[in-house]
């Protein structure tokens, strides 16, 4: 392919004393209620009101009242929460890899779990004027130098899904050998499970009003949307490296979803906005969106001319692979403008070129099969999933909290 799989950026939150804004508000007379309730929650009272539905994968404001308890009986927790979101400062200022060898991922996976359980007792998931003094600032991921600010603890879990994927998506375009079928397993898992974040994102941001653009919807559907594509890819890497039977008609299908995904992302990576706030970072996902599509659509058509010879159908076999030779000479067109590594091209051309010299003069002195003007599209079979739910440990805090609330 022309370059590695893409990955995301990382957010980085600048370095923020939780413990006394909270207390602040916790040790106000304000007895306002929080929440704004989506995705399956209730309300109810005491510690225990608000639950997630078993089948319910997007996490969404607690509906509950302000809590009745003081700064002083949760200090443990109020001091869990900052330490937290300081090391989260701290080990994502540098690289992917650095954060990874910092334990950034399972930082960030129990930081969102742990706002998940303080959203659960009643600390602000909505911005109101009694929260103003709670200010979570976060770094653009494409321009460090843009700041953007909220008041509530929601903000802090949209930064952890964005990172968490982020992280995720990295490991998967750098760490994994796609010549295996454990490799290709471990990838798919990554890439689809940072999809599923990014949808679950985009449900979370959705009421809100976020202006960097990383929260934009064009953005994350793009994010979603590509590494969707990257894991149908690796679908079909893993399907491919079956020895010598190969099913070339279900390869095809495989390969012709991807082409389809990537051509997706390559339509949401020219919206207005990205063009305009992310030029250069969106006219290079374009390019390598539009390789990627017309690489994945030629190899589909060569798939399906090898399923033809099988079948002993020579004139679709020969219909097939000329079609397939037009595909590759665009695509050979594009990747030599775009300035990209021609090797790959030039391989299949060679082979699509052959086997079309081949198949036209077995066919003109033995088979003279008629050849078809017209052929059916190739149906795409896509099995890469973005619904899955968030990961336990990002439900599930590493250390027990509140415990002692409602005990007597």
């Amino acid at each position: 392919m022309p370059t590695a799989l893409l990955y995301m950026p990382l957010k980085v939150p600048p370095r923020h004393d939780l413990v006394q804004p909270l207390t602040a508000w916790l040790d106000s007379d304000e007895q306002v209620g929080f929440g704004g309730g989506f995705g399956g929650l209730s309300s109810g009272a005491g510690p225990d009101h608000g639950h997630y539905e078993d089948d319910d994968p997007v996490p969404a404001q607690w509906i509950v009242p302000k809590p009745e308890f003081s700064s002083r009986q949760c200090r443990a927790e109020l001091l869990r929460l900052a330490a937290l979101r300081n090391c989260l400062s701290e080990h994502l200022q540098d690289s992917h890899k650095a954060a990874l060898e910092e334990r950034a991922l399972e930082d960030c996976q129990d930081y969102h779990a742990t706002l998940l359980e303080f959203e659960k007792q009643g600390f602000p998931s909505v911005e109101s004027e009694a929260t103003e003094g709670i200010a979570l600032t976060w770094k653009g991921a494409f321009a460090t130098a843009q700041l953007e600010t909220h008041h509530s603890l929601v903000w802090d879990r949209v930064g952890c899904l964005w990172n968490v994927a982020a992280l995720q998506s990295f490991v998967a375009a750098n760490n994994q050998d796609l010549t295996t079928k454990e490799g290709c397993k471990t990838v798919i898992s990554l890439l689809q499970s940072s999809a599923s974040l990014l949808s679950t994102l985009q449900q979370l941001v959705e009421p809100q009003d976020y202006s960097t653009v990383d929260c934009s919807t064009a953005m994350l559907q793009f994010w979603e949307t590509l590494l969707k594509a990257q894991a149908q890819f690796c679908i079909y890497k893993m399907a491919n490296l079956g020895g010598t039977t190969r099913q070339h008609t279900t390869l095809a299908y495989l390969i012709q979803a991807a082409a389809s995904l990537f051509n997706e992302a390559l339509t949401l990576a020219q919206d207005p906005r990205l063009q305009s706030e992310v030029p250069k970072q969106s006219k290079r996902w374009a390019t390598h969106c539009k390789a990627q599509s017309l690489i994945c659509q030629a190899r589909a058509t060569f798939h399906m001319s090898i399923e033809h010879r099988l079948q002993h159908e020579h004139g679709l076999e020969l219909a097939r692979l000329s079609q397939c030779v037009a595909q590759l000479k665009e695509c050979y067109d594009f990747w030599k403008s775009a300035e990209l590594d021609l090797q790959e091209v030039n391989g299949l051309v060679q082979l699509a070129r052959d086997r079309l010299d081949r198949a036209r003069s077995d066919n003109d002195s033995i088979y003279l099969d008629d050849v078809p003007t017209s052929l059916p599209e190739i149906r795409a079979q896509t099995m890469v999933k973005s619904n899955l739910p968030l990961p336990p440990a990002m439900m599930q805090p590493n250390v027990s909290l509140f415990q002692w609330y409602g005990k007597k």
